[in-house]
Formats: C-alpha cells, sequence, structure tokens
C-alpha cells in the first residue's frame, strides 16, 4: 500500500481518495482553488492510529478538543450527524464481529449527510476524520476506541456550544 505522507503526522493511501479533493476544489486551468476550511484544519490536525488500533493518550484529548471546536465553530450540528452517530452507538451495543456490514455502511452514510450540505465545513472535517480513523478499525477492540474517540470529538463539540 503506497502511503503519502501529508508532512504533519497524518498518512491516506495515496489511491484512496478522502472524497473532497474533487468536491472541494476546482480545477483552474491545471491548478486547484485553495484547500477549503476543513481540509486545512484536517492537515493541520495530527492523527494518530495508536489511538484507534491500542489506546487513547493526552494527544487524543487535545485531537478531539480542536476538532470539536472547529465543528462548533463551523455550525455543524447534531442533527446533521445524528443518525451516524446512532448507528455508531447501536454497532458499539452489539458485538463488533456481527455488526461488521453496518459499520462498513457507515462510511456512505457520512458521505449522504454531507451530499446534503455540501458546504458546512465542521460536517466535511468530521467526514475527514471519519474516514480516516475507520480505516484502522479491525476489530471489536478497535471500535471500541474508534467509538471513544468519535465521542471525544463530539463532547467538546457541544462544549464549544455545538447545537
Amino acid at each position: 500500500m503506497d502511503l503519502q505522507n501529508y508532512g504533519n503526522g497524518n498518512y491516506q493511501n495515496k489511491n484512496q481518495s478522502s472524497g473532497f479533493n474533487d468536491r472541494t476544489r476546482q480545477s483552474t486551468g491545471g491548478g486547484y482553488l485553495q484547500q477549503s476550511a476543513a481540509e486545512r484544519k484536517f492537515n493541520q490536525l495530527t492523527y494518530k492510529s495508536d489511538w484507534i488500533k491500542r489506546e487513547a493518550d493526552p494527544e487524543l484529548i487535545k485531537y478531539a478538543e480542536d476538532a470539536g471546536k472547529f465543528m462548533a465553530e463551523k455550525k455543524l450540528t447534531n442533527s446533521k450527524i445524528r443518525s451516524v452517530y446512532g448507528e455508531i452507538k447501536r454497532i458499539q451495543m452489539g458485538q463488533f464481529e456481527k455488526e461488521k456490514s453496518a459499520f462498513y455502511l457507515l462510511k456512505p452514510k457520512v458521505a449522504y449527510a454531507l451530499g446534503r450540505e455540501a458546504n458546512n465545513e465542521g460536517l466535511k472535517l468530521f467526514k475527514f476524520i471519519f474516514d480516516r480513523c475507520s480505516q484502522d478499525v479491525t476489530d471489536q477492540k478497535s471500535y471500541e476506541n474508534f467509538c471513544n474517540f468519535m465521542e471525544a470529538i463530539l463532547a467538546y463539540h457541544k462544549a464549544n456550544g455545538g447545537d
């Protein structure tokens, strides 16, 4: 798997688009317009796969706080992600192995939510983070860590005035 380093600890498979480049950038004679605010924020944040694969650390809290604050400032509302978060929690109540297909179907659900409100920068950041960290989920333990990570972000979203 070819990985591309974004220069800040964020890694992404070069063959796997986050889904935003085509939507948030417009071709201008061979070049691209500036990145969206969500894309800039995502590239500023330093994600660690170990948070999902192994365990949380103090850096996760800082990441969650920064991401949640950005989402609140950009007017992400709970109603925009309620169905996704509800499904995350429903899967958590079951066993990951039995709910694996439901987990994989969360990615198109997040894409659908963004498709309904493509200009919402808070929702764009949520999708960037979701797409990246969901790649690290492989078993029950990593799913629990994924749930805790998403819950931390949404807690800081709410703490910073997110509706």
